[in-house]
């Protein structure tokens, strides 16, 4: 893995590394009450992360270190958010805990990936599905909505260890970087790494 220092200029990092330096502000809203103005900036946050996957296709600017900021930025921001929740929210703890720690389980492997030479495998749609409900979760708790809350809570809660499954599926079955490959191998391989978006 390559990563280069003009890669942090190109748009779509650029749109992770802003997503990174807002992270704090909605956490800081929340804790002193402004929760209208939290889930304006957790809007912004949304949005961004749209636009660099997008952006990032389409200006051909996929890079290791987008593969890499996209992620994490957005891992972070929910690790922080739901934590502020649960201390002024009445979110419940064990969800956080549970959400976290899937996220630290993906990040770990990710980690090992990289030391034996696998592939780190991109967010697919179920992943992608399940970042969007913990998404509507923590705005629902700003709403506030107890009805919806509930019935995103427990989607949320349904989904992710199936989520976490699969990933750890993908990472097991993925195939070393370095090793040999047939030349239909080779194609396929070719086909599905032209064809991957970022996380």
């Amino acid at each position: 893995m390559t990563i280069r220092a003009r890669d942090f200029l190109l748009i779509p990092n650029l749109l992770s590394l802003f997503r990174l330096v807002l992270m704090p502000l909605p956490v800081a809203l929340i804790a002193y009450g402004h929760d209208a103005a939290a889930l304006a900036l957790i809007t912004v946050g949304i949005v961004t992360d749209v636009l660099d996957g997008t952006l990032a296709r389409r200006l051909n600017q996929v890079s290791e270190l987008g593969k890499i900021l996209d992620p994490l930025s957005d891992k972070l921001a929910i690790a922080a958010l739901v934590l502020a929740l649960v201390a002024y929210k009445d979110f419940p703890w064990w969800a956080a805990a549970l959400i976290i720690g899937r996220d630290l389980l993906i990040l770990l492997g990710a980690l090992l990936a990289l030391k034996f030479k696998r592939p780190t495998p991109t967010s697919n749609l179920f992943g992608k599905i399940t970042a969007l409900i913990w998404t509507l979760l923590i705005l629902s708790y700003l709403l506030p909505s107890p009805i919806l809350q509930g019935m995103l809570l427990a989607l949320a809660i349904a989904v992710t260890p199936v989520s976490l499954m699969f990933y750890l599926m993908r990472l097991a079955m993925a195939p070393r970087v370095d090793a040999p490959h047939s030349p239909s191998s080779a194609d396929d391989g070719s086909s599905a790494g032209n064809s991957s978006a970022r996380s």
